[in-house]
């Protein structure tokens, strides 16, 4: 099936021109009809990706909940008393164990 892709009001614009010529409707009922119309192909069209973005993760600034983050934490610091950790070991924690937020949430802070 092929792909039609155009801005949604030059669509309904389009729309209401047609039940306007070919329908002999009145101009207020066909552009209403066709804001309808647009408003319902816009909501069932699928969500866009963003492949460049597919590798990354959206975390919090805060720790996660719950006692796994300071398990591994906790680990770590009994493991590496006589080491110093790279910052690649300590982001390696953070990302294992980090929440993904969904795209909708702003962190007030």
């Amino acid at each position: 099936m092929a792909e039609i892709r155009i801005d949604a009001a030059k669509a309904e614009r389009m729309i209401s021109q047609i039940l306007r010529d070919e329908r002999g409707w009145l101009s207020a009922d066909a552009n209403a009809v066709a804001a309808n119309i647009c408003k319902r192909l816009s909501a069932a069209m699928p969500i866009p990706t963003n492949p460049p973005l597919a590798g990354y993760r959206v975390i919090s600034k805060h720790p996660p909940y719950g006692d796994a983050f300071n398990n591994a934490v906790a680990k770590k610091l009994a493991e590496a008393r006589d080491k110093l950790w790279t910052a690649s070991e300590l982001w390696e924690l953070v990302y294992a164990h980090g929440r993904d937020l969904p795209p909708t949430v702003v962190d007030p802070g």
